[in-house]
């Protein structure tokens, strides 16, 4: 096994190759939320080509089919993460919800790599790249 350190900010953390692979997938993933942060930033919301499981549902998407046959370009986002296996922190009156991250509208989610952002209401915002197992976190939102 090797170690390496990697600089995060101006603190070096020491990884090994075994977490090198969940290290840059969460990278990749914390990348691809910077779009949502800016908007959770500047208006509150996710962008405008977010639907709830709910308002794909209304459009005809089916769970696990392609949304983008129902959706043009749109992307799942806004629906309660329920956070039943703790994997981001817990506290009076926090709620989760969770919006995809990476996902190509016209492959069935099915096929699709398990990145989610997940963001609460007050403020707090954490990435999976391993759908749901680990999160990472970002700095806050709010």
């Amino acid at each position: 096994m090797h170690t390496y350190y990697v600089f995060a900010g101006e603190a070096p953390v020491l990884v090994h190759n075994s977490t090198c692979i969940q290290l840059r997938n969460d990278l990749a993933a914390a990348e691809a939320a910077n779009p949502l942060i800016e908007s959770l930033q500047r208006t509150g919301g996710l962008p405008s080509n977010y639907v709830t499981k709910a308002q794909a549902a209304a459009a005809g998407w089916k769970p696990g089919k392609a949304l983008g046959n129902s959706v043009p370009g749109g992307q799942i986002g806004g629906d309660v993460f329920a956070n039943t296996n703790g994997v981001v922190p817990r506290a009076p009156g926090r709620t989760w919800q969770e919006a995809d991250l990476g996902i190509n509208p016209m492959m069935s989610r099915a096929k699709q790599p398990g990145q989610r952002l997940l963001y609460s209401n007050d403020g707090l915002a954490y990435v999976t790249s391993d759908h749901y197992k680990t999160a990472y976190q970002l700095p806050n939102w709010r």
